[in-house]
């Protein structure tokens, strides 16, 4: 008897689990393995922010159960976004057209560790954790196999790559494929949001994502994530530590690789980075600063700001690539996360319609493919063209950039255009 379809995913990331749960909800036999040894693991970052175009994605894969807890369990929408410069005057103010966190549009922060534990709800049975992807093989009657640092093996007809950045199932299927560094360096902190500190913050950012533009191409991204909405006719998980839904402020400085001199941002604890911040900001807004002062030395981190390089469509086969290990970008954009999703649901589309007899798999893996190197890669210099203004040095450059804001602010349908692709 011929073995019905089989999907194998090579990552429990956002944009794998959201796969997992559509294929599922289609009938389609899937695998998931992730090389994290817990559900925990490597939960690095604050919180991802859904905008519409991930809700609907995620709406569109997920049982309404689980939407409805991860509504639940996301922070109060953010009320819109503002930029100002270090001295806190305001350039452009876009304010988010939904409020209401169970209207499914609205914009919706949540941490990814309850991101994560929503999303492997259900998938227990198939997810395999302690899973090092090592490679792949074709298998005979036109199947592949994965192979596992461990010896094992998982075998199917799709195998998909959703295993992140650095990307292994990518660097076996497109060696030429290239993720690099820019010349951008950023430093990101957080502290816990109380009634003692809430009047210190900065008004723009207790309402949502707060892009500062600095001189000399510094750039302060900086956000409050709280739980202050009405619980009781919402699903918010009851196992959930108070830790967890801890209201807090988070921030991220970031300039070119020369702003930080000769300084080895590597080989420094969290005190010497928030040093190099408070150095760095010296002119800014005494408010902006004290954002740098309450950070918690425990949680700052330093990164070279990465990007992936837009490449033509390959020759499809049985293995394909999806989120970050295809379009992975930097995060002035705030869309990775999103543009994944996105990926998600026209991947489980096509996948879904192989299954059903509906199209062949090669042809439907190519449409897939080449819809997410148009969007995605799109995504990718979207986000990278937004580096570059926010870390703009020059005089004449800044002014530009700033003028440009200062336009949108008056004009509708150039606010319209910058919310546009979230």
């Amino acid at each position: 008897m011929k073995r019905p379809p089989r999907v194998i995913i090579v990552g429990a990331g956002t944009g794998g689990l959201c796969l997992a749960h559509g294929l599922k909800s289609d009938g389609v036999d899937v695998e998931v393995f992730e090389r994290d040894h817990s559900p925990t693991d490597r939960q690095g970052g604050y919180r991802l922010s859904i905008s519409a175009t991930g809700a609907a994605a995620l709406r569109d894969c997920l049982p309404a159960r689980l939407f409805d807890r991860l509504v639940a369990n996301s922070a109060d929408p953010s009320q819109g976004i503002t930029f100002v410069d270090h001295r806190l005057h305001r350039l452009l103010a876009i304010d988010f057209p939904h409020s209401d966190r169970r209207d499914p549009d609205a914009e919706r922060p949540i941490t990814r560790t309850a991101l994560r534990r929503i999303l492997l709800d259900g998938l227990d049975a198939i997810t395999h954790f302690g899973k090092t992807f090592s490679g792949f093989a074709d298998g005979p009657d036109g199947s592949v196999i994965a192979h596992f640092e461990d010896g094992s093996t998982a075998a199917g007809d799709v195998v998909v790559g959703a295993d992140g950045a650095a990307s292994r199932v990518r660097r076996e299927l497109l060696p030429q494929a290239r993720r690099v560094e820019t010349d951008v360096l950023a430093i990101n902190g957080k502290f816990a949001l109380d009634d003692d500190n809430r009047a210190a913050i900065p008004a723009p950012i207790l309402r949502g994502p707060t892009p500062v533009l600095g001189p000399g191409g510094g750039f302060l991204f900086a956000n409050a994530v709280e739980y202050r909405h009405a619980e009781d006719d919402l699903l918010a998980d009851p196992d959930v530590s108070p830790i967890e839904r801890q209201a807090f402020v988070m921030w991220g400085f970031s300039a070119r690789r020369r702003a930080f001199a000769s300084v080895d941002l590597n080989e420094l604890d969290g005190n010497g980075l928030k040093n190099v911040v408070r150095s760095r900001m010296e002119i800014w807004h005494p408010s902006l600063r004290r954002l740098v002062e309450m950070a918690d030395p425990s949680t700052i981190s330093a990164f070279a700001v990465k990007t992936s390089v837009p490449i033509d469509h390959w020759a499809t086969r049985n293995v394909t690539l999806l989120g970050d290990a295809l379009h992975n970008m930097t995060p002035f954009r705030g869309t990775g996360a999103n543009t994944a999703l996105r990926g998600a649901a026209v991947l489980r589309t096509a996948l879904s319609a192989w299954v059903r007899g509906e199209q062949e798999l090669i042809p439907a893996l190519a449409h897939y493919e080449r819809e997410m190197i148009e969007y995605g890669f799109g995504a990718v210099r979207t986000s990278l063209a937004d580096m570059e203004r926010f870390h703009a040095e020059g005089g004449l450059a800044r002014f530009r950039v700033k003028a440009a804001l200062r336009a949108a602010d008056w004009i509708p349908s150039l606010k319209a255009r910058l919310q546009r692709g979230r």
